[in-house]
């Protein structure tokens, strides 16, 4: 009986970690320019993006975080208006490796050094 509860929490605790690494790994490809960092997940379902540009990422009235946020419910079967994202600033950028490979993403795209920076 022991051994069946524990297998039983294990199988939960693998799931709650596979999620949390692919809600941390969703957002990387559409937010590499935008200098992503990563997602904070609170027991409210709230969900922090990390970026270096927060003015960028919300797009035009609010439409990005729109379809963000409907991809995040329709992917992880969140009900519907049960998410929120929110956009935080990256206070240290050059200690976080992320923005580093989003530095690396802009400067061999051919952007400038000081408009990537």
């Amino acid at each position: 009986l022991s051994a069946a509860l524990s297998s039983k929490r294990w199988r939960e605790l693998v799931a709650d970690g596979i999620f949390k690494a692919q809600l941390k790994e969703f957002p990387t490809h559409e937010l590499a320019e935008n200098g992503y960092s990563g997602v904070e997940t609170p027991t409210r379902t709230e969900i922090m993006i990390s970026v270096t540009r927060t003015q960028n990422v919300p797009g035009e009235e609010g439409q990005h975080f729109r379809e963000l946020t409907s991809a995040v419910q329709k992917r992880f079967g969140f009900p519907e208006g049960g998410v929120e994202l929110y956009a935080e600033k990256v206070v240290a950028r050059g200690l976080c490796a992320a923005v580093q490979a989003s530095l690396c993403y802009q400067l061999l795209g051919g952007l400038a050094v000081q408009r990537a920076c």
